[in-house]
């Protein structure tokens, strides 16, 4: 699927976002937190509510245990500059100085690659470290005697195979 549809961006009234603009607002974190967000939102957001969202998603903590000095930092950083250049590149749109924001037409048809979740990305992780570790037990056990070839190479088998099935 192509990044973004390519007739040339028409900046004021921006009708596409080009793939160079896309990069670059994707490189930084607050920034694909910001759109994240806004992906999973129905509707325009206020930048304070953003504010406290992105904080909570940089500090791994829930909404609700964000300090004053966390989404203040969040804030500012939106306020000074994410926003407006979100803005600028045809990602976001707002009412006056950043009440409601939101996903412009443009933004919504793009696929930013935020259906997966990092929750599922950090459980999988799991399952191949540990399969990892059993990798190694195996070795280790075929090394030192306890294993004869056919177990052994058997056991490579099904966690090669396990491995390959947790990563997909």
């Amino acid at each position: 699927m192509p990044l973004a549809i390519r007739p040339p961006a028409v900046r004021g009234n921006v009708t596409d976002i080009g793939e160079d603009d896309l990069y670059e607002m994707l490189g930084n974190p607050r920034r694909r937190h910001t759109l994240r967000y806004l992906r999973e939102r129905d509707g325009p957001v206020a930048i304070g509510e953003l504010a406290e969202h992105i904080a909570a998603a940089e500090n791994g903590i829930p909404v609700e245990e964000v300090t004053h000095a966390q989404r203040k930092s969040a804030y500012t950083a939106l306020y000074q500059n994410h926003l407006k250049k979100l803005a600028d590149s045809g990602f976001v749109q707002a009412e006056r100085r950043w009440v409601d924001v939101e996903l412009t037409p443009a933004a919504k048809r793009l696929d930013f690659g935020f259906d997966g979740h990092a929750g599922e990305a950090q459980h999988s992780s799991r399952y191949a470290v540990a399969l990892s570790f059993l990798s190694i037990v195996t070795a280790a056990a075929f090394s030192f005697g306890l294993l004869s070839p056919l177990t052994a190479a058997a056991s490579f088998g099904v966690l090669l195979v396990a491995l390959f099935v947790v990563s997909t």
